[in-house]
């Protein structure tokens, strides 16, 4: 079962900074999870909010900034420190010619981004990252299918809050091949039936030893975690 640093280590450093980057790449975490956002002037970042206000000591939506107004403010305030909201161009250098997965969550399950897709694809494609380093993930699932169809190399994942009715058909129909539930959406049963059809699972955000426990047992794919080094130690069999 691997194990994926949700926005880098935030345990212990500011989410979806590159402090919390590192620190996965440090602890030898099998994948990044970071937040997808693009400004004003077309430039994607990695932050969790569509507003910059509770991570960070400035005001405003991230659609309405630039990415020079975004880099001005501090994100590491909250806890003690002091740091820069990165871009995605930043995660692929930090993360180049390592095996670390870099799952890329697009948040545009409340802000659009109209046109985030094909900029997306374009970033990834001109920094030449292989496919096979890169998993798409979504609660819109719309975007999902519009990735899906501009670059079907990518694997794309359904995050789930909640149960979904037929979910192997809709991950067809979508064009996803993981399933990404929250780690109190799916039965045991239900993580059983969609191995075995050939979805992978990666359940978030675990927390516990006994979530840890259970999904070792399942054999999902991997887990969603806030702190490497802790599921490493409760991890070993």
């Amino acid at each position: 079962m691997k194990l994926y640093a949700h926005r880098g280590v935030m345990a212990r450093y500011p989410e979806n900074t590159m402090s919390a980057f590192r620190a996965a790449v440090d602890a030898k975490a099998d994948g990044i999870e970071a937040d997808v956002h693009m400004t004003k002037d077309g430039e994607l970042v990695l932050i969790h909010d569509e507003t910059i206000n509770r991570t960070t000591d400035g005001q405003g939506r991230i659609a309405d900034m630039t990415l020079a107004e975004l880099r001005a403010v501090n994100v590491g305030v909250m806890c003690g420190a002091n740091d820069r909201i990165p871009t995605l161009e930043e995660l692929i250098d930090l993360c180049r010619g390592t095996a670390l997965r870099l799952n890329l969550e697009v948040k545009t399950d409340i802000e659009r981004y109209p046109g985030i897709e094909e900029r997306l694809i374009d970033s990834l494609r001109d920094q030449h990252v292989p496919a096979e380093q890169v998993v798409f993930s979504s609660f819109n699932h719309a975007t999902l299918n519009r990735l899906h169809q501009l670059a079907p190399e990518f694997e794309c994942a359904v995050l789930l809050a909640q149960p979904l009715y037929e979910i192997v058909a809709y991950c067809k129909e979508v064009g996803a091949t993981s399933v990404h539930p929250h780690v109190r959406t799916l039965t045991d049963d239900e993580i059983l039936h969609l191995q075995y059809v050939g979805l992978a699972i990666r359940p978030y955000t675990v927390k516990t030893v006994p979530d840890l426990e259970r999904f070792r047992r399942l054999e999902v794919d991997a887990v969603f975690v806030n702190d490497i080094d802790w599921a490493k130690a409760y991890s070993t069999p």
